[in-house]
């Protein structure tokens, strides 16, 4: 059984390693960075609200910084986001 399923794990880290990164310029002017293929995303200048489906967490009532940034960051392709408005 382990030895079928390593070639497998073998090809899905390969996989994973090598999706690379893409950043593009928003419509509001920030840059938005996805990493593994979209499982990371990371974006400045981003006040737009967090997508219903998503956990959201506003990272101001945490850590309780004073101004917002605009800073968003997503994880497992929005399913969490993390963000600072």
């Amino acid at each position: 059984m382990r030895t079928q399923f390593a070639p497998v794990a073998v090809l899905l880290l390969a996989a994973l390693a090598t999706t690379g990164c893409a950043t593009r310029t928003t419509a509001s002017g920030g840059k938005e960075t996805m990493i593994l293929g979209g499982a990371v995303t990371v974006a400045t200048n981003s006040f737009q609200p967090p997508a219903p489906t998503s956990a959201s967490v506003d990272t101001t009532k945490i850590i309780g910084k004073g101004d917002p940034s605009g800073a968003k960051t997503t994880l497992f392709w929005g399913l969490i986001t993390l963000h600072d408005y």
